[in-house]
């Protein structure tokens, strides 16, 4: 049976704050308990109102914001909603947003994903480019915008807003640990440097797989030291979606993250740890 800890409702949240300025993302985020899983969930699926539904937009309006430019480039990859963060905060901004995003040969439907249709429907422009490494589309085509955002929207103001959620949160005194998906490791980043006075062990399960020492000298810059997290790789590929061989949670879960993540504490999580906190990045 779930429980809910925290059932502070975001979706009746506008794109205006308290004091009348502009908004994006919400804060307090509710949490709820799993019981039969000892797993406490922070719903950070939730702290976009009308989307996109997944924790990185925080950082994303403040920094766009920041910027002088009229025009912001950003780069989507095949499953990414990073695109869309970019064009919800450059409608609510008065900016232009130019979305690139990859083109498959296979691809020819010309349907939009969901999230691309989204950002399109906020004013953004698309653009199709062949698909390839993402470090090589994004040096291709950085210079034909006025700025471009930061590959996989690696922003420090995402860090710092996520740690910010972290201190806003009544974390559980009796979990063992706290879980979190990654991919760039931003959001893990955030969820380090908020967790620094508790003792708690911090478990990053990879959505796929990369070398591991180049991801801890991220996490160790953008936190501020070196937390020595557990870090969990299944061997996924990008590309890759959570197998089906378990019973999904109830609330949006990422196939291509957080329900990894989610399958391996149902796998082996709970018997290694008892209790935790899963943040759900959406």
């Amino acid at each position: 049976m779930d429980h809910p800890i925290n059932s502070h409702d975001c979706s009746a949240v506008s794109d205006r704050g308290a004091h009348g300025q502009t908004v994006m993302c919400v804060v307090n985020t509710p949490v709820s308990y799993h019981d039969n899983l000892g797993l406490y969930v922070k719903h950070e699926e939730q702290c976009c109102p009308g989307g996109p539904n997944f924790s990185k937009t925080r950082g994303v309006f403040v920094h766009v914001k920041s910027r002088p430019e009229p025009l912001i480039g950003v780069l989507d990859t095949s499953h990414s909603q990073g695109g869309w963060a970019v064009a919800r905060a450059c409608s609510l901004l008065g900016k232009q947003c130019r979305l690139f995003y990859p083109k498959f040969k296979a691809d020819t439907s010309n349907v939009l994903k969901p999230q691309q249709a989204a950002a399109r429907s906020l004013g953004a422009e698309l653009v199709p480019i062949t698909a390839g490494r993402s470090a090589i589309l994004y040096n291709r085509v950085r210079k034909s915008v006025d700025y471009m955002m930061p590959n996989a929207l690696k922003l420090p103001e995402s860090v710092a807003e996520t740690a910010a959620e972290v201190a806003r949160t009544a974390i559980p005194n009796d979990i063992n640990a706290v879980l979190v998906s990654a991919s760039s490791g931003t959001i893990a980043a955030g969820v380090i440097r908020g967790l620094e006075d508790r003792a708690v062990a911090i478990i990053v399960h990879l959505g796929y797989s990369r070398p591991i020492d180049p991801l801890r000298r991220y996490l160790a810059k953008m936190v501020g030291w070196d937390a020595g997290p557990t870090i969990i790789d299944e061997e996924y590929e990008y590309k890759d979606v959570a197998h089906s061989d378990f019973t999904p949670p109830d609330f949006p879960c990422n196939q291509h993250y957080d329900l990894k993540a989610w399958r391996w504490w149902v796998r082996e999580g709970q018997d290694r740890y008892g209790k935790a906190l899963f943040w759900n990045i959406g």
